[in-house]
């Protein structure tokens, strides 16, 4: 699947460009909601800080006033005129609910209230006892505030209202806030509630959490952020360390950070626009880019489908016009070259053609796909079609018009992979032989293939004359038989001396001529043999037997013969192999191939016979430590009467082919190894389980 160029500039750009934007972008976020959150806890702190200083400067306000009226005190005895004094400072100051004169027990003896209420009450002894302890302290009540100052014999308690106290003291305001006031035992005093959430139960988990008890412990200012009730507060606190308070705030992380959450959202959509403005960007400057592009591409295809009249035409004002130009120029340049091409092509098509029919061979050309290009009237006449088809099968597939089913078995042989194969054909009341090669057709000094050439050989007469040669041979063989055998009766006669007493000389003349008989009978036999073995007139008898056994005899016999070069014999096999084979077949390969070795095995050599059992199947090989078979004779060496040039091992050349045979009749094959400067090995395997069908023929049980 191609990945089309327009989307590679697309997603590059964008990259290039959206990736800054985005990374920028989350950047600033963060830095700014950082820098908004700090901000947001500073005000806090500076808050409560204000709050503390407020206090401390209300306290010492009054703290200066009462040590006036103290000294008046001491001017005036006179406790209407006094009482005068404290009630002007009611009139004078707001929220000031009542001014009492207490004694050392506790007990008010004066009080001026602002609603002339003078009902006398009582202090509780932990404030006299702080205000005695610190000159000041300062008592929280359910609906108001108590300062109490101590002066010298009597204290004098001012009462505030709680919410002129709060708007005196929390004169700051956080949207959605709450402030409060506890003291350093972490005992909730007061609070300016604003949150409906958040109750006393709250406010005295928060001051007893961890975060604040440090700062309390430390007399320190801080912010702190808690979970409470699966919501998170952000809040500050600030310790009065002269009134033994802290001072409080407390608000929703959510509504404190809402203006970050504000500036999210809009940074956010600014991305998200610029974003969306940069990809439109990136489309329609894609676009630009690519549209000269396509025209190329559009006119390359043109003229890849022969339509020379095609130009490139774009006006871009820069270095693509040049592209234009060469690019046109190049195809004014192809359709010369083509028209040239063109009649080359059809010269040599003439050529070709001029071949193909004056030859007697059956040739087809064919493309990669086997669709016909050329084909004589020789191959037509193969394929069963008719002079009129020749044109017809020009471009079609080959195996739609062959007719002959032989031919086609034989053409899918060779386009599988085997590249030369013989066929018998009937035609005309007769037998005609053809052997089938195809070789591939490349252009020159390159390795570019354009097709495959199949040329049908006439081998008719070949074989003709290999048969006569055969059955002449078969013939004088039979006839040479009887003759030789008499040759060599009648030679024994004589060495027997029934017929007289021979010297010496004409012993031996008599003892060469009974060894050549013997060696041209066995020559005879041997032809025989494969006379019988190709008519397929040789019956196999099948035995089970252990061929270990049939590899010692074998060497046993042979070893005569090796001991005159001091050769040594290796048997590399376990002690039993037991196989189903016909054993005098089976000793008679051994004896060929361990004979073959001793012939072409130099003095003191080795020859090795192996046997093993691989997959159900029987493997053996006869090696040995000659020179070897050269590569060209590999596959030669095991046709009739074929030898090795050059070597000079005697025999006839026909005990490998007796071999193949005696392999092949066991439903197994023989094959020569080629060893660079090593001896000699071949090699031979045949199923295990061998077995006859009620026809005879051999067959592999599985």
């Amino acid at each position: 699947m191609k990945f089309r160029i327009f989307y590679k500039f697309l997603i590059a750009i964008s990259i290039f460009t959206l990736f800054p934007l985005i990374w920028l972008g989350s950047g600033l976020l963060n830095k700014s909601e950082e820098a908004v959150k700090t901000a947001t806890k500073e005000m806090h702190l500076n808050l409560v800080e204000s709050f503390k200083t407020i206090l401390v400067y209300d306290i010492v306000n009054y703290k200066n006033i009462f040590d006036l009226v103290n000294k008046m005190f001491g001017y005036v005895n006179d406790w209407g005129v006094r009482q005068g004094l404290l009630d002007n400072i009611i009139k004078i100051y707001d929220g000031v609910e009542s001014i009492s004169v207490i004694n050392l027990k506790g007990e008010e003896v004066v009080k001026i209230s602002s609603n002339k209420k003078q009902n006398l009450s009582k202090l509780p002894s932990f404030a006299i006892d702080e205000a005695s302890k610190n000159k000041f302290s300062i008592f929280f009540e359910t609906n108001s505030v108590k300062y109490i100052f101590f002066q010298n014999n009597y204290f004098i308690a001012v009462d505030f209202d709680s919410e002129v106290f709060y708007t005196k003291i929390f004169f700051k305001d956080i949207s959605k806030a709450s402030f409060f006031i506890f003291d350093k035992l972490g005992n909730f005093k007061i609070s300016k509630n604003k949150l409906e959430e958040i109750d006393n139960d709250i406010l005295a988990k928060v001051i007893s959490s961890g975060e604040i008890s440090s700062l309390i412990k430390f007399q320190s200012l801080g912010v702190f952020e808690k979970l409470i009730e699966d919501k998170k507060y952000l809040g500050a606190v600030c310790c009065v360390e002269e009134l033994k308070i802290c001072i409080g705030s407390i608000q929703k992380s959510q509504d404190a950070y809402s203006y970050v959450d504000l500036a999210k959202k809009q940074a956010i959509i600014t991305i998200f626009l610029a974003v969306f403005i940069s990809l439109i960007g990136s489309y329609l400057l894609s676009k630009m880019l690519i549209r000269p592009l396509l025209k190329f591409i559009d006119v390359s295809k043109r003229v890849a489908d022969k339509d020379f009249s095609a130009r490139v035409e774009i006006s871009t004002n820069d270095e693509l016009e040049e592209l234009r130009d060469t690019f046109n120029k190049m195809i004014e340049e192809i359709e010369k070259y083509s028209k040239l091409q063109i009649e080359r092509i059809l010269k040599e098509r003439k050529n070709v053609e001029a071949v193909m029919y004056s030859t007697e061979e059956g040739m087809i050309m064919v493309d990669k796909m086997w669709q016909v290009q050329l084909i004589n009237r020789k191959a037509l006449s193969l394929i069963n079609a008719s002079v009129e088809d020749e044109f017809h099968l020009i471009g079609k597939d080959l195996f739609s018009y062959v007719n002959s089913q032989e031919i086609k078995d034989a053409i899918n042989l060779v386009k599988s992979g085997k590249n030369k194969i013989e066929i018998s054909i009937s035609r005309g009341g007769g037998v005609e032989h053809y052997r089938i090669e195809v070789t591939d057709i490349k252009i020159k000094d390159r390795d570019d293939l354009l097709g495959y050439l199949i040329t049908f050989y006439d081998i008719t007469y070949d074989k003709q004359l290999e048969k006569m040669k055969d059955d002449f041979l078969h013939s004088i063989t039979h006839d040479l038989r009887n003759p030789v055998s008499a040759i060599k009766g009648f030679s024994e006669f004589l060495l027997k001396e029934i017929a007289g007493p021979l010297n010496q000389n004409q012993k031996n003349m008599i003892v060469s001529i009974d060894r050549a008989a013997f060696r041209l009978l066995g020559m005879i036999n041997n032809i025989l043999d494969i006379a019988k073995m190709e008519s397929g007139k040789m019956e196999l008898s099948l035995t089970r037997f252990n061929v270990v056994e049939i590899i010692h005899r074998c060497v046993d016999l042979m070893k005569i013969l090796g001991d005159k070069k001091n050769i040594s014999f290796v048997i590399d096999a376990p002690n039993e192999i037991f196989i189903v084979g016909d054993v005098g077949l089976i000793e008679r390969v051994y004896i060929n191939l361990i004979g073959n070795s001793i012939k072409f095995t130099p003095q003191d050599g080795t020859i090795t016979i192996a046997a093993r059992i691989e997959e159900d199947m029987f493997k053996s090989w006869v090696e040995d430590t000659g020179e070897g078979i050269p590569l060209e004779y590999i596959d030669k060496v095991f046709e009739k009467f074929e030898q090795v040039k050059g070597q000079k091992g005697g025999g006839t050349g026909l005990g490998l082919t007796i071999c193949k045979y005696v392999v092949e009749a066991h439903l197994g094959r023989i094959w020569a190894e080629w060893r660079a400067n090593m001896g000699a090995k071949i090699v031979f395997s045949f199923p295990m389980n061998l077995s006859k069908d009620e026809f005879g023929r051999i067959i592999k049980v599985t």
